[in-house]
């Protein structure tokens, strides 16, 4: 009977394993995982877990009584140290585990600031449940937080961080924030909105240095001259797909670990899901790879239909979600490229959607606080629709009318 091994116990990993016993496989399932968790959801770590609104128990997505009952072997703090895809053999610590298929869900790392200063106690990054903990610790006797790096996770934190009482500052090297993932507009709306709430943003702002007394951070240098008091400095300046252990394994990597769109690597007998993977995505006729959670649970289920012999392959539209204060962004499609945009709705009342089209089709959308159009923009690009921009920017068009037959 085959054995299934899996390294990384994020959504990616977790999911292969639900998704094998739910695809009817009855061989041997081993989760390796590097953290002391059982596998856990990751977006409230920036949202209600930072604010402490949920114990650490509740981010489990299944208590440790299932994965005995579904015979799913999860091994926490367990580090790799060798990888043989010949004998299909690992080797961590003390223990030997054998396959017949390998799963790489290794998930990803943060990018870390290099500078004097950068090992610093109040210097923190936000990636698992730990880091949350040690933030935890922190804030008890904080005032003053410095966010470096205007992305999801900086605006995210920021707005935890207003909920808290505590005075933000996110410092951005663009010109505005969000700049790499949506338009002018949105990145107007989101940075007057934190103004509002206090926040203090700065952009094309670059840091210089971290200056820190007996490895503490007491104020945050800028290329400018300018110093900004710190309490406590969280960096999100992005993610590094964790390659490591499969490039060793002797796998294509390239910015992530190749796969096709069945999520299988150079080496049929191996598979790689989730943010560490730059798959084949049918539906966008290219490979990319998405740091996101419903990507980690579409491609789980590819991997469990690669290895139990079904026909699933990748052709997910990437879509992502962000909350922040009491707006729900939603985002589905790739904007990298449009070349053109509209805005569906009114800005001032926080409900709207923006558009983009490239070579005068919709590719993607972004909507604040409008999930009903939201669903039928997603559901359109995610069926492959060709909808013109220009139907879209006609001032009688409805969202609703996308189905409808009717302009």
């Amino acid at each position: 009977m085959s054995k299934v091994l899996i390294i990384g116990g994020g959504h990616a990993g977790a999911n292969v394993a639900f998704s094998l016993r739910k695809d009817g496989f009855e061989g041997e399932i081993d989760i390796l995982s590097n953290e002391e968790f059982l596998p856990y959801h990751r977006p409230p770590l920036s949202k209600d877990f930072l604010k402490k609104n949920i114990e650490t128990e509740k981010l489990f997505f299944k208590p440790e009584s299932f994965y005995a009952e579904q015979n799913i072997s999860f091994h926490p703090n367990t580090s790799i140290d060798s990888i043989d895809t010949i004998a299909k053999e690992i080797s961590a610590g003390n223990a030997t585990f054998s396959f017949d298929y390998l799963v790489f869900a290794t998930g990803a790392s943060p990018r870390l600031l290099s500078m004097p200063n950068s090992d610093a106690k109040n210097l923190f990054y936000l990636r698992k449940i730990s880091d949350v903990v040690d933030i935890h610790a922190q804030l008890d006797s904080a005032k003053d937080i410095v966010l470096i790096g205007g992305g999801y996770i900086g605006l995210e934190v920021a707005s935890a961080m207003v909920d808290l009482g505590l005075n933000v500052t996110i410092i951005e090297a663009e010109d505005r924030i969000l700049k790499r993932v949506t338009s002018p507009e949105l990145s107007t709306f989101y940075q007057s909105t934190h103004e509002a709430k206090g926040v203090k943003i700065i952009c094309n702002a670059k840091v210089n240095g971290l200056i820190a007394e007996n490895q503490i951070i007491n104020c945050v240098e800028l290329e400018s001259g300018e110093t900004i008091l710190a309490d406590a400095v969280l960096a999100g300046i992005g993610a590094i797909p964790n390659t490591q252990l499969a490039e060793k394994a002797g796998l294509d990597c390239n910015n992530g670990i190749a796969t096709d769109q069945y999520c299988r690597t150079n080496n049929p007998h191996v598979l790689a899901a989730g943010d560490c993977a730059n798959s084949f995505n049918a539906l966008l006729n290219q490979n990319i790879r998405l740091e996101s959670v419903p990507n980690a649970l579409s491609q789980a289920k590819v991997v469990s239909s690669s290895i139990v012999g079904n026909e699933l392959y990748n052709k997910e539209l990437p879509w992502f979600w962000s909350d922040q204060y009491d707006l729900k962004l939603q985002m589905a499609g790739l904007s990298s490229g449009y070349d053109e945009s509209v805005i569906l709705g009114d800005v001032s009342t926080s409900e709207f959607i923006a558009c983009y089209g490239k070579n005068g089709y919709l590719v993607a959308v972004d909507s604040v606080n409008q999930p009903k159009p939201f669903m039928l923009f997603k559901r359109a690009l995610s069926n492959g629709f060709k909808l013109e921009m220009s139907l879209i920017k006609n001032k009688d068009f409805q969202p609703e009318s996308i189905f409808s037959g009717s302009n």
